[in-house]
């Protein structure tokens, strides 16, 4: 399983997306490609965060479509185990002098509880926390 940060979905909703994400993408089985509801409320409100414009209708479109083809049986949410692995992970991590933001946290504890990797630009953001990293930009 392959949980994808936020930075890859919003990579993707791009006009140009980088070319070195696409091929990574295209090299991965689709069933074990996951995304989780944390990057949705992201995604979600940079979206709403917008002017009312054509753009923004166009995003918002793509992105609900993207959701309900592409990831509707694949989409992890916060739940119980998670919330345990937040814990340790945020405390371990203030320890080392090394906070997270909430929003990474939340994934990172999510990456945790599934024995995922995750898939993301932002590697030093997630470095000491346990799980494998794949930057598909590089």
């Amino acid at each position: 399983m392959i949980i994808l940060d936020t930075n890859i979905i919003s990579e993707l909703m791009k006009q140009t997306p980088s070319a070195e994400v696409l091929a990574w993408l295209d090299k991965q089985e689709a069933s074990a490609l996951y995304i989780t509801t944390i990057t949705i409320a992201e995604i979600a409100y940079g979206i709403n965060a917008l002017p009312n414009n054509n753009r923004k209708k166009s995003l918002e479109y793509a992105f609900n479509k993207v959701i309900q083809t592409a990831f509707k049986h694949r989409i992890l949410n916060f739940d119980e185990p998670s919330s345990h692995e937040y814990g340790k992970l945020m405390g371990r991590r203030k320890n080392l002098g090394r906070p997270m933001s909430i929003l990474d946290g939340q994934i990172a504890a999510m990456t945790l509880s599934q024995e995922a990797t995750l898939a993301t630009k932002n590697i030093r953001d997630f470095s000491d926390c346990d799980f494998d990293l794949i930057n598909p930009f590089l």
